[in-house]
């Protein structure tokens, strides 16, 4: 096993440069979710060059490639395609100022390296299994505007890359799913595994008054923006009453306050997330936030529309994977700077993975500035690109590696957070 593991992380040394250009080839042309079309062509490109066949187009620019065969585990690489608006990145493209300021063009790269090593290494002439790069779209949550009209045209169902794709089945020949991802500025070389990541609740909250001169008779109107403002009190008041252990993070933008400064505002709206680490008490820190919105419209006398739907179930990482994820990384991060457990406040579409399917995703450094900020950037590639690619093929070898025990035993173990019916029914209802 372990003589494997060195020719693997030998042909990665060999194609680092493919890797690694891949990466810089997306990170310099991000394309916002449902729209990364060169980024699937480029996909395309590497799989006919490797001769593999593949599916395209699911979810609009969603891949799936298989490799391997015979009656062993199914093992998903999850590569996430999309950038997030980021103005002022110095590849900000002119789609809402777009960039990869999360990482994501170093997840493809990641995982095409893997599927170029696997290939040339023929690796699948001695181990049964399979693994299937997955390129999923759309996991930034933006652009609703576009995706709603994606929705309207019946090209997807759900507003996120995996949510859809789920939807669609294409995880259900998969046994278990690797993902990695950013965890953001480190000064030395450091990783994290099993990690957890907040679900959400998106709002959209609708502000109705009256119109009226701002100046002569501002009595006989009702200002919407002035409901807005007490509403955004009253949700900071509820803060307190939030549980430390169940990470609630309220968070929003004013879209509109108004039209002119002559005239009581009639209408403002709010975009806003409520996110937290369990079903329950999301959906509580929700139903409080939302009295306290409906508390500013009583208040002026005027009237709200609040419009919730269902993001991303909060991520639960399947600990026994992590810690065949955690043995590899050691190799090349000192044990001071290897995480495990942290609580992130952010969130992502993974979770809504794991709810059915045994799922990591660890995180790697590399990296410099602030996720979703206009200075990220890369700063080590070995870090960025070349480490996570030998450990992820590493722990294909675990995996499959004296007949698939470790990923039999991970798979048998494993339960589910909710059966697909509720999935669909319950949580996600808010999309139908």
């Amino acid at each position: 096993m372990f003589k494997i593991k060195d020719i693997l992380c030998s042909k990665v040394d060999e194609i680092r440069d493919f890797i690694i250009n891949t990466g810089q080839e997306i990170f310099k042309n991000p394309e916002l979710g449902f729209k990364e079309f060169n980024t699937l062509n480029l996909i395309k490109e590497i799989f006919d060059s490797l001769g593999l066949s593949y599916e395209s187009e699911i979810s609009v620019t969603g891949i799936k490639c298989k490799i391997g065969s015979g009656n062993g585990p199914n093992i998903g690489l999850i590569a996430e395609l999309d950038g997030v608006p980021t103005l002022g990145h110095k590849y900000s493209g002119e789609d809402l100022g777009v960039a990869h300021s999360c990482g994501h063009s170093n997840q493809v790269a990641i995982m095409l390296g893997v599927i170029k090593s696997l290939v040339e290494c023929n690796f699948f002439d001695k181990y049964d299994g399979s693994v299937t790069f997955i390129g999923t779209p759309a996991e930034e949550f933006t652009d609703l505007e576009y995706r709603s009209k994606l929705v309207e045209k019946n090209e997807i169902k759900y507003m996120s890359g995996k949510q859809d794709m789920i939807y669609k089945g294409v995880f259900d020949d998969v046994d278990l799913a690797l993902s990695c991802h950013t965890m953001g500025s480190k000064a030395e070389p450091s990783a994290d595994v099993n990690s957890s990541l907040n679900g959400f609740i998106h709002k959209i909250v609708k502000y109705h008054g009256k119109a009226a001169h701002a100046g002569a008779c501002p009595h006989l109107g009702v200002n919407a923006l002035n409901a807005a403002v007490i509403g955004l009190t009253a949700v900071n008041a509820q803060r307190e009453t939030f549980i430390d252990d169940h990470n609630i993070r309220v968070h929003g933008i004013i879209k509109n306050g108004g039209h002119t400064v002559n005239t009581v505002p009639e209408e403002v709206e709010i975009e806003a997330y409520v996110r937290g680490n369990d079903i329950v008490s999301l959906l509580d820190a929700n139903s409080r936030v939302n009295r306290a919105f409906e508390a500013g419209a009583y208040a002026v006398g005027g009237t709200i529309d609040i419009i919730d739907t269902n993001g991303y179930v909060p991520f639960k990482q399947d600990q026994k994977l992590s810690q065949l994820v955690k043995g590899n990384l050691s190799a090349f991060v000192k044990k001071d700077n290897l995480y495990d457990g942290v609580k992130s406040m952010a969130s992502g579409d993974i979770g809504d993975l794991s709810v059915f399917l045994p799922t990591i995703q660890f995180g790697f450094s590399g990296f410099v500035g602030s996720v979703h900020g206009s200075d990220f950037d890369i700063s080590d590639n070995d870090m960025a690109y070349i480490v996570p690619t030998k450990v992820i093929l590493m722990t294909i070898v675990d995996l499959l590696g004296d007949n698939a025990c470790k990923s039999n035993e991970i798979i048998d173990g494993f339960v589910p957070v909710m059966s697909r019916e509720k999935y669909f029914e319950k949580w996600l209802k808010a999309n139908d």
